[in-house]
């Protein structure tokens, strides 16, 4: 059967370019009709798997790439491609892209993808689950804010993943997805191979007793009780030393809040400013160089008079003010 071909409007170029539906495809989970429908095409599912499992101590991340249009009532995201998240700040319960990291993601993107869009991010939770944590909600709404851009959270301890979707203005996890490819090939995804004990010859030699199955069951039962426990145990304790850290980056923040207020008025004699409305993927040292300005010499100005506590942290929309040096 050939693919059905939709029309669609380049949401950046304003061009019409047509977007074919998989016919290919196996569904992971339930999918909902009034759901964004994601395909992800299965050569990037299994390197994605793959690398979520090479670091289980902190979180990883990647943008992914590929096409979007709209049929039959619903918006349809068709993952092909992604880029890895180099020069992130990243621990065992954060990731935050720099400003190295979208410069890398943005060349890679022009060199290597330039007719695909970014349809969203990834990242791992190890040992977490699947949710999106404040931060990683900061992170969506300001960053991948469009209608058909998704967040894909992997956890490769517990063998979890999952996508969210803007519905209705609200960021909600996908209950299903779909896993693609090209018509004629299979598509094989790997599970975890549950061992099954060989039967055993009936005979008075090799039956068990009563009792024997009654302690058997009991063991079976204490240890599935103990795997739980343990389980909750390392997620809460990975949960508190989550918070903590995030604590200790809000304790420095304002550290550093205070150190610059003591400059802003000096700073403030001394400069004039530029008013900049931040676009999408904008980044405050390519702002700078848009206006002639050393971002590195005006750093500590620059995060002052805006009060911006984080230099990574900027969104679309946002009024930013450029000192310009008489």
């Amino acid at each position: 059967m050939d693919d059905f071909e939709i029309e669609l409007l380049d949401a950046d170029e304003g061009e019409n370019s047509a977007a074919q539906l998989p016919t290919n495809f196996i569904t992971v989970g339930e999918v909902s009709p009034d759901d964004v429908k994601v395909y992800i095409k299965q050569d990037v599912y299994k390197a994605l798997e793959k690398y979520a499992r090479a670091d289980v101590e902190h979180e990883r991340g990647t943008i992914i790439l590929g096409e979007y249009c709209e049929a039959l009532g619903a918006i349809n995201v068709m993952i092909s491609n992604y880029i890895e998240a180099k020069y992130t700040d990243a621990s065992a319960s954060t990731l935050t892209f720099t400003h190295e990291t979208w410069d890398y993601v943005h060349k890679q993107q022009d060199e290597l993808y330039s007719d695909k869009k970014i349809v969203g991010w990834q990242h791992t939770h190890p040992s977490y689950g699947i949710f999106l944590s404040n931060y990683d909600l900061f992170i969506q709404e300001n960053f991948f804010d469009l209608p058909f851009q998704v967040a894909y959270v992997i956890d490769p301890v517990q063998d979890l993943r999952g996508f969210f979707q803007w519905k209705n203005g609200k960021i909600e996890k996908l209950k299903g997805f779909y896993i693609y490819d090209e018509v004629g090939k299979p598509i094989k995804i790997e599970k975890k191979r549950v061992k099954k004990a060989e039967d055993k010859p009936k005979s008075s030699r090799t039956a068990v007793t009563v009792l024997s199955v009654i302690t058997a069951a009991s063991l079976i039962c204490t240890g599935v009780m103990l795997v739980k426990y343990n389980r909750q145990l390392r997620a809460q304790n990975a949960l508190e030393d989550r918070l903590q850290a995030q604590e200790e980056t809000i304790n420095r923040q304002d550290d550093t809040i205070k150190e610059l207020d003591n400059k802003y008025n000096e700073l403030l004699e001394e400069s004039s400013y530029e008013t900049h409305t931040v676009k999408y993927g904008e980044t405050l040292a390519g702002i700078c160089q848009k206006y002639g300005v050393d971002y590195r010499e005006n750093e500590a100005e620059i995060l002052s008079l805006n009060s911006i506590s984080d230099p990574n942290l900027i969104y679309v929309g946002q009024q930013i003010k450029i000192p310009v040096k008489d």
